[in-house]
């Protein structure tokens, strides 16, 4: 365990001055350098995750498997290796969805922002009440190796959808927690 998290630790450690160059819309004030995500519930202060926070959350590995062909050819299988940890550990870091929480939480949407502006949006319930919650992944690296500048530093990965890209965030870079009236 000690082992993962100085790799997980070594692996953030240069993705910090990338994360802070570029302004997050999910952000309600400026970003601090080296904070590569924000969670925001309400009106208190957003949590801040830079590298070192990253690295203290527990970190796992998620094989993905499908079948892909091309026209006319015979299917094969390809595998995927996602690492870096669960959105609802992340979550319950931030002091949200917690068992004793209040009971606004099972109404709460919980949004994932990049730095482009896409947006996924996913419920409380599938991911603190239901099976998806054990495969919704802020990912940080790919197949072993970090994530390339086109996707990362973080990213967002939902490996239970049928159709993955709707909720895929590339360059993840806040979590805005919303009640629903």
């Amino acid at each position: 365990m000690r082992r993962l998290r100085r790799a997980v630790a070594l692996m953030l450690a240069g993705t910090t001055v990338v994360a802070s160059a570029r302004p997050c819309p999910g952000d309600a004030a400026p970003r601090a350098a080296g904070t590569l995500l924000t969670v925001q519930a309400g009106p208190s202060p957003a949590r801040r995750y830079d590298a070192a926070a990253l690295a203290a959350l527990p970190a796992g590995s998620w094989t993905q498997r499908r079948q892909v062909a091309a026209s006319g050819a015979v299917p094969s299988e390809q595998s995927v290796t996602w690492g870096g940890f669960l959105l609802r550990d992340v979550l319950t870091d931030a002091g949200f969805g917690r068992p004793a929480g209040p009971r606004s939480e099972p109404t709460t949407v919980v949004e994932a922002v990049a730095t482009d502006g896409w947006r996924a949006l996913f419920s409380w319930g599938e991911l603190f009440n239901h099976a998806l919650g054990d495969q919704v992944v802020v990912v940080i690296r790919q197949d072993g190796r970090a994530l390339d500048t086109h996707a990362g530093p973080l990213a967002l990965r939902s490996l239970g959808d049928l159709r993955a890209g709707p909720r895929h965030v590339r360059k993840l870079c806040a979590l805005r927690l919303r009640a629903l009236d």
